[in-house]
């Protein structure tokens, strides 16, 4: 009776198998044990062929009853579980993201982008004073610290396939615009109208990025 109030309608059906189960199996045990009673009147009676009829009898009667009853129960048993399986399945279903979680993922990307103390502004800075040693060294981590953390935890919180695959696309590219950086600063080839190209390369994907927060499903 708990189960049934605690709502599991899956358990209650599986009770009531078993006890169909239980009641067709005490069905062939009464019918078993009369044929068996006959069988002992016969025996007194002293008619001895009848004894092997009544014999043959109730173990065809076990042949035909026993497979049935079994088929029964399992049958029944599987249909039960077939029906609660949505059930289970409706419980581990996913929990949405909040809000509030959603907007400070994708705050840290737009800190990076936008703030004077994020890692855009930093390289632009370097750029403005020709600093390409610094810049260099700073482009070499920056793809751990902004892609991979930045862009790579926001990237989990989206739930569509294709848009998933988008992310990766821009991700991807934030790198390549990286790598560009890189080149324009090394030795014999630093170049700052290069380093400008590809910076504003690296805010226009990470903005790609960006756009992609609307498209995420959150908690009422």
């Amino acid at each position: 009776m708990e189960i049934a109030r605690r709502g599991r309608p899956g358990s209650v059906l599986s009770i009531l198998a078993m006890m169909m189960l239980f009641s067709v199996s005490w069905s062939f045990s009464v019918d078993h044990k009369r044929n068996i009673l006959a069988q002992d009147v016969q025996i007194e009676g002293g008619a001895s062929t009848t004894r092997k009829v009544a014999a043959s009898e109730s173990r065809r009667d076990f042949l035909r009853t026993t497979p049935t009853a079994l088929i029964s129960g399992v049958t029944c048993v599987g249909v039960l579980q077939f029906h609660s399986t949505p059930a289970v399945a409706a419980d581990s279903k996913e929990e949405l993201p909040t809000k509030e979680a959603v907007t400070e993922c994708f705050d840290f990307i737009r800190f990076e982008l936008e703030s004077k103390d994020g890692g855009v502004a930093k390289m632009q800075k370097s750029i403005d004073a020709g600093d390409f040693d610094g810049l260099l060294d700073f482009s070499k981590g920056y793809d751990q610290e902004f892609r991979k953390r930045r862009l790579g935890n926001a990237k989990k919180l989206l739930q569509d396939k294709e848009i998933k695959a988008k992310a990766t696309e821009y991700a991807n590219a934030v790198t390549f615009d990286l790598i560009g950086i890189n080149r324009s600063c090394r030795k014999g080839q630093e170049s700052i109208e290069s380093a400008n190209k590809y910076l504003q390369e690296l805010r226009d994907d990470a903005n790609k990025f960006l756009a992609l927060e609307n498209t995420i499903k959150v908690q009422n």
